[in-house]
């Protein structure tokens, strides 16, 4: 997001990308949907709230949205963490993160 060089987006997309693959391969190992399998635990906690920013922001100012080809699992994650009675409470909306 503070890149201002739009040359510069493609590799940065895809150095965030291989970043991010990591926590594809961590949901895929454990079975999911969570990253300890069945149960919502801390590490989940621990990273939703950067995912949310990213996926709303980039979105937003970017136009870029995660590529469900690349990430399914990590948006199997995301959707069912953004489901969660509790997220859904505590979060903050999409125009707060812009904001």
């Amino acid at each position: 997001l503070m890149n201002k060089d739009e040359a510069k987006d493609d590799e940065l997309c895809g150095e965030m990308e291989n970043a991010l693959a990591t926590y594809e391969e961590a949901l895929v190992e454990s079975g999911g949907p969570y990253f300890l399998g069945e149960q919502f635990t801390l590490a989940d906690i621990h990273l939703l709230p950067f995912m949310q920013r990213l996926v709303v922001t980039l979105k937003y100012w970017k136009n870029y949205e995660l590529p469900s080809a690349k990430f399914p699992k990590l948006l199997i994650w995301l959707d069912a963490c953004l489901s969660r009675e509790s997220v859904e409470i505590s979060s903050m909306s999409d125009e707060k993160m812009i904001e």
